[in-house]
């Protein structure tokens, strides 16, 4: 038996009454465990299985598969179940640490990213949270772009910059042996910096154009798709609501 705070980030149904609940937990990492009956309208466990709810749990050990004995809501998110664009860009987030994060490698500075991410859907821009979180994942993880000196050569570049899908701004030089690099503008790449380094509380006075959001979306979308074995579900679902 052990204790945990987690957050659900995926489920699926098993059996007539029950759910396969898939935590990303502050102590144990990602964790999949049965959630007997929850599928039920009265059973107790209805609601701490819900997709993006952040609780406590407590979980039994099992051979292939834990048991989720009990839970208490600690903040629900139902908002971003309410919303179509918001509950897309969660539902990315949430699949982004699915699909990199291995089973029982705890990695408390991920939890929290994930969870600062989540709290912040009721800010005005959400979407600017989400990019940070792309950013702060991947370095989490290993990747994290090189966005001062040239990925190839190790130059300080002085003109127009590309971005390599390898995680990496390129110098003029080096730009030709990377042709699937994309452009990126002096606002972009300061923008990339601020997401990456800065407080997390002062991203969200930051305005950027809508430009300078669209070349860094296009941009950490080909360097983390670069990273990834099999394409993400979500993806499907924010193009559909042309949040993507």
């Amino acid at each position: 038996m052990y204790k945990t705070e987690g957050i659900v980030l995926r489920t699926r149904n098993l059996g007539e009454a029950d759910k396969v609940v898939t935590l990303y937990t502050k102590t144990h990492g990602k964790v999949a465990a049965a959630a007997r009956g929850s599928r039920r309208v009265r059973n107790r466990l209805l609601g701490v299985t819900q997709i993006f709810t952040h609780g406590r749990y407590l979980l039994f050990e099992g051979k292939s598969l834990d048991s989720l004995s009990q839970g208490e809501i600690l903040h629900s998110f139902q908002p971003l179940r309410d919303d179509l664009d918001t509950m897309a860009q969660a539902m990315y987030i949430t699949e982004l640490v699915d699909v990199f994060v291995e089973e029982s490698e705890p990695h408390v500075e991920i939890f929290h990213l994930l969870l600062q991410t989540l709290q912040s859907h009721t800010e005005d821009l959400f979407v600017l949270a989400v990019r940070a979180f792309e950013l702060r994942l991947m370095a989490h993880l290993g990747y994290q772009p090189q966005l001062e000196l040239c990925l190839n050569c190790g130059c300080m570049p002085e003109q127009e910059l590309v971005f390599s899908r390898e995680g990496g701004i390129l110098c003029s030089d080096c730009r030709t042996e990377y042709p699937q690099a994309l452009p990126l503008s002096r606002g972009t790449w300061q923008l990339m910096q601020r997401l990456l380094f800065s407080d997390w509380r002062r991203l969200f006075v930051l305005r950027p154009s809508p430009q300078h959001l669209q070349e860094l979306q296009a941009c950490l979308r080909q360097y983390i798709d670069f990273r990834l074995e099999r394409p993400l579900r979500s993806l499907g679902f924010l193009t559909d609501l042309q949040v993507f």
